[in-house]
């Protein structure tokens, strides 16, 4: 079923056309991931169609059943408002229910008279089946770790925000979710619970993310917006590289021969006479139809080998280092001494401390306890969370040479100038003339990062570098840090970008401890995957050695009793009914047709039945041992 149907649609911000006579249509079950470079109008087109914006020119045609819940990339909220009035702000009719139902058990207490009330909306929630969707919701905030519903909306940080914006937009009544950097500020933990919920959610998803992995996983199409035109490709994001590696192998080829065309035709027309202007008129023509044609511009792998500062000996010490916030601790007892061209990544849930040790090592904080120590020609470059503010009045090539300089010096003596390194980080020259206030989020958000990449730092501190910045700018990043000479630290909930870019990881633990390991994000996830399999296997072992063992003799005169065997008979049933049931809720939870509630309904069964599993396979095993 045709959901949505968009026909030559056009949007213009400013003078920037963003995307020009669009077409396509969404249907039910798509799974669509947005990409392109920050500022090609992703957001917009979002926006467009949920209906916060009006297109300059087209149409939008919407199914009158579809309903669509909105994750915007701010989470709008009054000041006074609790994470539960946020969460339940919508009116739709079960949560209206719910909300007078829990009402009236409030009331009944104190006024008797209510409890005619109370049973009439107690059968409308068995009618509507209310019990099961209010068990989806408990659900869904147990998994996003949302627990103080009185908790006001105002002291909540970014991670916690984003949180609670998820838990809205999920628990409404939709069949189209449309997501705008749901990954945002998250933990890697919840982004993995919210990716595997979005592969198993029978719902149509629109979503623009970042995440290459998420994409991959989710999506089951890629709308690239480019040049104010919408490629469309069938397939996750890996079938898009390939399909576009294929067009730009086709188009380089196709280039380099209308190159040749064009110069094998402008010699032809030197050497005509020119009376004869009129008679190959056609031939002409056709010259300055190639001549004239789009050009599509390559994109700006960086090939940098920054020269920068030299790092001595000593580059950064950090001894005990310990930090507490308002008797809470926050680092306990760390210490590490930074080595040469060292790619560290930090990770751990949201709030255990990570931008705070950054700030520690940079000196933005001062330790309680330990000392941190900069080498005498250690220079930083600290990509923070929050950009900068940027004056509004400089345009985009005004502030990178205020901020940052006229040019960098690169490893092989050239120099490279300001704006050929905004070149390099999807500056076009058109953009660069361009006042920093007409700008998007996301531009500004990489303008900031050439500035302090331009400043020629030895030693880059990168504190959730992959927020707001598109794909495109991620790689070339990559690409720069690849062959950057000094030390890089990096704090990071993109698996990708972690695995792309670094080798070590310091893993925040419970303790408030930092401990080390060397490999990236996914050899970590191995490794601690081992590591629960083996205290599994101790937790067993220590388990079957506390129970009484028996003598020799008396195991060989033991027999099992009647009673027993009776029980272990019964139990065989029982796992084998089990076992069948689990198949049965498997198939459920897999299957993309289900609607929401059945497929939370046999994920909350499935828990069950594992649990019940354990137990009578335990109790198995002792019965067949006697």
């Amino acid at each position: 079923m045709n959901l949505i149907s968009i026909n030559n649609l056009s949007k213009t911000i400013g003078n920037k056309p963003l995307f020009q006579e669009i077409s396509f249509g969404i249907d039910e079950g798509d799974k669509i991931g947005i990409v392109g470079v920050n500022g090609s109008g992703k957001t917009t087109l979002l926006k467009l169609l949920v209906g916060f914006l009006e297109p300059d020119n087209g149409n939008i045609y919407k199914n009158k059943n579809l309903k669509i819940s909105y994750l915007s990339q701010n989470i709008n909220y009054t000041e006074d408002q609790t994470i539960e009035e946020h969460i339940f702000q919508s009116e739709t009719p079960i949560i209206s229910l719910i909300k007078k139902y829990h009402k009236a058990c409030e009331e009944i207490v104190i006024n008797s008279e209510k409890q005619e009330e109370m049973e009439l909306l107690h059968a409308e929630m068995d009618r509507v089946d209310g019990w099961s969707y209010e068990s989806t919701v408990k659900s869904i905030l147990q998994e996003l770790d949302i627990k103080d519903l009185n908790k006001p909306m105002n002291t909540l940080s970014g991670g916690s925000l984003k949180k609670v914006g998820l838990a809205q937009v999920l628990i409404e009544d939709y069949n189209m979710l449309i997501l705008d950097e749901p990954t945002n500020h998250l933990d890697i933990d919840t982004i993995v619970w919210l990716q595997n919920f979005l592969t198993t959610l029978g719902k149509t998803i629109i979503l623009v993310t970042h995440d290459r992995y998420f994409l991959d996983s989710v999506v089951n199409k890629i709308y690239e917006l480019d040049s104010a035109k919408l490629n469309i490709f069938k397939g996750n994001y890996n079938y898009y590289l390939e399909k576009k590696a294929e067009i730009e192998s086709s188009e380089t080829i196709a280039e380099e021969k209308a190159r040749a065309f064009v110069k094998s035709e402008l010699d032809w027309l030197k050497r005509q006479p020119k009376a004869r202007g009129t008679k190959q008129k056609a031939r002409i023509d056709r010259i300055h139809e190639v001549m004239d044609r789009d050009k599509k511009e390559k994109s700006n792998d960086i090939e940098l080998s920054v020269s920068g500062r030299r790092l001595g000996k000593k580059i950064l010490e950090v001894q005990n280092v310990s930090k507490n916030f308002a008797k809470y601790p926050v680092i306990n007892n760390f210490s590490y001494i930074f080595k040469q061209k060292e790619r560290i990544g930090i990770i751990g849930p949201n709030g255990c401390g990570k931008s705070t040790l950054l700030n520690l090592i940079i000196g933005k904080l001062l330790p309680d306890l330990g000392f941190v120590s900069a080498g005498l020609n250690t220079a930083f470059g600290y990509f923070e969370q929050t950009s900068a503010e940027l004056d509004n009045s400089l345009t985009v090539i005004e502030y990178i040479k205020k901020t940052a300089g006229e040019n960098m010096k690169l490893e092989d003596g050239r120099v490279i100038t300001a704006s050929k390194m905004l070149e390099k980080f999807l500056f076009p020259p058109s953009l660069q003339y361009a006042k920093i206030e007409k700008i998007s989020g996301g531009e500004r958000r990489r303008l900031f990062l050439v500035s302090i990449l331009m400043r020629n730092p030895n030693f880059l501190l990168l504190d959730e570098p992959t927020n707001d910045l598109d794909i495109q700018t991620l790689s070339v990043l990559e690409n720069f840090l690849e062959d950057f000479f000094g030390c890089v630290l990096v704090v990071s909930h993109d698996r990708y970008f972690l695995d792309r870019v670094v080798d070590y990881l310091l893993v925040f633990q419970e303790d408030k401890t930092i401990k080390g390991f060397p490999g990236n994000y996914f050899e970590y996830l191995d490794f601690k995957k081992d590591l629960e399999s083996k205290k599994s296997e101790e937790e067993r072992l220590i388990k079957k050695e506390s129970q009484p063992k028996q003598s020799k003799d008396s195991k060989s005169v033991k027999k099992i009793s009647y009673k027993e065997q009776k029980e272990l008979e019964k139990i065989e049933e029982e796992i084998e009914s089990l076992e069948n049931e689990k198949s049965v809720f498997e198939k459920v939870v897999g299957d993309s047709s289900k609607n929401y509630n059945e497929i939370a309904e046999a994920g909350i069964r499935l828990n069950e039945i594992d649990k019940l599993l354990e137990e009578k396979l335990e109790r198995w095993g002792y019965l067949s041992s006697l």
